[in-house]
């Protein structure tokens, strides 16, 4: 699973990347962010599962050290 964190000043995007093996963490992670920050997210791709979680920089910061944390469980 690659996580890349992008800032364009006011705001701010986050791209997590992973194969399908890694289908249900991809998934559990991403969820999480979601449900703990509001933030909009595009999913695509299905073998190179691929998912851009943008916003304002504070929460996508906030969605980053949640997605981090997700991916010690």
């Amino acid at each position: 699973m690659k996580i890349d964190y992008q800032d364009h000043g006011v705001t701010a995007s986050l791209t997590t990347t992973s194969t399908v093996f890694e289908f249900r963490k991809h998934n559990r992670v991403v969820d999480t962010a979601l449900f703990l920050t509001s933030v909009t997210a595009v999913h695509s791709g299905f073998f190179r599962m691929k998912t851009v979680i943008s916003g304002k920089t504070p929460i996508v910061m906030r969605a980053y050290r949640v997605v981090r944390q997700e991916m010690k469980r």
